[in-house]
């Protein structure tokens, strides 16, 4: 049995590489998932139901918008 490391004390990087190489670990997906949130807490969390392509499909419009 492996002891799985704290992933409160590792960096972003390190929790990302961590969640590549053990992907079926979904308490380290959590915990990176809630890192990433945290950096960045605008971020928008979509639920199941909610159409993301469109989101995409907007956000992707307003970007290139900006460009002009």
């Amino acid at each position: 049995m492996s002891v799985k490391p704290d992933f409160a004390t590792m960096t972003t990087t390190e929790l990302r590489a961590y969640v590549l190489e053990n992907r079926d670990d979904e308490e380290a997906l959590h915990a990176y998932l809630d890192k990433l949130h945290a950096q960045k807490s605008s971020s928008r969390v979509y639920t199941p139901e909610e159409d993301v392509a469109q989101a995409i499909a907007e956000y992707l419009k307003s970007k290139k918008h900006e460009e002009i």
